[in-house]
């Protein structure tokens, strides 16, 4: 008998499978369980759970160690036990917790292919909103620009001209003028503090990367506003908090300011403006506060500024900026970094980059005031596009780009997403002189679930409220530290002075001079003034107290108007007069450095030295009734005295 022939022809290849496909089929469904039956006996065989595994039979054991454990021992064994282990007492429960901890921290958000396949249906949550970091505050008093005189279309360094005491005019045209432009003295405390953008953005994506309904404005934080509390420290060390009231705070900014100082801080370290939205109307600055323009530093003419005549003094206009005392210390340890990785970055590409590469890019708004501020807005403000459609439970719908999730905002500003904090910046200008003080501050943010429908929530009332508060920061300064302290009105100055010049002066060579950084009475522009003082008596003078001989002998009496500091000198240490016709010869042993003790009218102590005061001794000297600037030597002169041998 013959072989069957296989033939492959559409009938065959038909008739086989009808006649065979189900063997086929079945044997395909036998094979693949296979491996899945083994794995059951696999199981039953060897991972079934044994007498010893029962959790009764768990916990009997664990009771019994435990006892074992803490189980009194005789004192010769205790005491071995002590010496062996190089301890003088044993906790077995403490050694236990450590490594069996009660706390279980929340799982991480998945990524990739760990997360569900087909979605999670878990609804959305209230999230935690972190408080202000690091908190500081710095207080002084400046001058800044007077906001009547640019009122009256002037110029705002010499606005209202200047009196017959602000242009000392000489007859023999040999006397220079000061010009102090019109100014008005604030006392500030400036708050800054980090805002924990990289903590806070993980808090939104650990909640709502996995949640029911996702919307691109509500699932990255958005901060709308901020409560400042301060305690003013009574005598008695105790106070009471209180919030300052912002709103009115900022209309007594527009009544004064002038304007706004530029801000040259790199826009990265400043939260963006799409995470700190708010409504004018009610919110009437964000958390990067402006600063007043400063005015310009009083100035010396009649002196030839290629001498060194003008002792660094500013120029006309607008004073300079606040610098780093209205820096945080994190931004500028981060600002040196930048600096330094745009320094190696010009040197390898030699194109001449520099610093204006990438940190140049800060700030540089500035002028008339209004901090950048919009205007009133109509209706109910919020932050979310999906509250303003007017959708209810069965029809709400994403309708967002792509780009917004990647951590851009609505109008194309980018989220620094590798940004640990951004900074926080407040000036309390409603501060007295000599006062102490303490900050605490509250932040407050959207709150992401805002009027959503209650079946996307885990609690049903998680959508009612309108924001969510931060837990209140820790005080500044802390409660067992020294208060903040603004400085007296009228700044108290030391410098060193040669014998000739305390005869300029009026001044005995066992006088001591105490210098007063004091209000020019015509422009309120800062002035100095030199006062002669005693210990255990206030600083201050009488309006003409002592008569001072100009080089073109002509006498003048200082100071021109009352001077009162209300600080009072303590004590002196050190040596004030210089005797500088008097070389060092061997043995010479220098003077103690000038140091002087003094105290406010709360009864604060500070030291003030010479060392210290150089730097706004040499900026304000030309203010000082009787000032005599460098002469300018004629080049030809000092060549005829180099050849007669001088």
């Amino acid at each position: 008998m013959g072989l069957p022939k296989i033939k492959f022809t559409p009938e065959a290849i038909f008739g086989f499978v009808a006649n065979h496909g189900e063997k086929i089929l079945v044997g395909i469904v036998v094979l693949c369980s296979l491996p899945l039956a083994w794995g059951g006996i696999n199981a039953l065989r060897l991972k079934t759970r044994s007498s010893k595994e029962d959790p009764a039979q768990i916990m009997r054991l664990v009771e019994n160690a435990n006892s074992l454990l803490n189980r009194p021992l005789p004192t010769d064994q205790q005491t071995e036990l002590n010496k062996n282990l190089g301890s003088t007492s044993v906790e077995p429960s403490a050694s236990l917790e450590a490594w069996n901890p009660t706390e279980i921290s929340r799982l991480s958000v998945d990524s990739g292919l760990n997360r569900p396949l087909l979605g999670d249906i878990q609804r959305r949550q209230v999230p935690v909103i972190f408080p202000l970091e690091q908190l500081v505050a710095n207080a002084g008093v400046v001058a800044i620009a007077n906001q009547d005189d640019l009122l009256m279309d002037g110029d705002p360094s010499f606005a209202g001209g200047f009196s017959d005491m602000e242009m000392m005019e000489d007859p023999m045209a040999l006397q220079p003028t000061v010009m102090s432009p019109p100014a008005k003295k604030m006392p500030y405390i400036i708050l800054s503090g980090l805002i924990p953008f990289r903590k806070q953005l993980d808090e939104y994506s650990s909640l709502y990367s996995r949640a029911s309904y996702q919307s691109a404005e509500r699932d990255l934080p958005i901060w709308h506003d901020y409560a400042v509390e301060r305690l003013e420290v009574r005598p008695d060390g105790g106070g009471k908090w209180k919030v300052i009231d912002i709103t009115r705070l900022y209309e007594d900014w527009k009544d004064n300011w002038a304007g706004t100082s530029p801000d040259s801080i790199p826009q990265q370290f400043i939260l963006p403006s799409t995470q700190n939205l708010f409504d004018p109307a009610d919110v009437p600055i964000g958390y990067w506060s402006p600063l007043p323009a400063l005015a310009a530093k009083p100035t010396l003419s009649g002196v030839d500024g290629m001498t060194g005549g003008d002792l660094g003094m500013g120029d006309p206009g607008f004073g300079s900026s606040w610098g780093l005392q209205a820096i945080h210390p994190w931004a500028k340890e981060e600002m040196k970094k930048l600096l330094d990785e745009q320094k190696k970055l010009a040197l390898e590409q030699q194109d001449g980059m520099g610093f204006g590469g990438g940190i140049g890019n800060g700030m540089e708004s500035g002028g008339e005031f209004g901090g950048g501020m919009a205007g009133t807005t109509t209706g109910t403000f919020s932050p979310f596009q999906d509250t303003e459609m007017g959708m209810d439970d069965g029809t709400m719908a994403e309708q967002y780009d792509d780009g917004m999730m990647m951590g851009y905002g609505p109008d194309g500003e980018g989220i620094m997403l590798n940004q640990d904090y951004c900074l926080f910046r407040f000036i309390d200008t409603s501060v007295e002189p000599g006062r102490l003080y303490r900050y605490r501050v509250t932040l407050r943010a959207w709150n992401p679930n805002w009027n959503l429908p209650k079946k996307f929530l885990e609690n049903p009332e998680s959508g009612d409220e309108q924001f969510v508060q931060s837990v209140t920061s820790e005080p500044f300064p802390s409660l067992d530290a020294t208060p903040v302290h603004v400085p007296a009105d009228n700044l108290l100055l030391a410098r060193l002075l040669l014998r000739d010049e305390k005869k300029t002066y009026g001044l005995g060579v066992s006088d001591q001079e105490l210098l007063v950084l004091d209000s020019n009475e015509d422009s309120g522009n800062f002035e100095m003034h030199s006062i002669e003082s005693k210990p255990g008596e206030i600083v201050g003078s009488k309006k003409g107290a002592r008569k001072i001989k100009q080089f073109n002998n002509r006498r003048i009496s200082v100071p021109p108007h009352n001077v009162d500091s209300d600080q009072t000198l303590l004590a002196v240490v050190g040596q004030q007069t210089i005797d500088g016709k008097k070389r060092p010869g061997r043995g010479f042993i220098p003077p103690e450095p000038l140091e002087i003790l003094i105290a406010d009218s709360a009864g604060i102590l500070d030291v003030i030295s010479a060392d210290a005061c150089e730097e706004t001794v040499r900026e304000y000297l030309p203010t000082l009734p009787g000032f005599q600037p460098p002469q300018a030597v004629d080049p030809n002169m000092m060549d005829e005295m180099e050849m007669m041998g001088f």
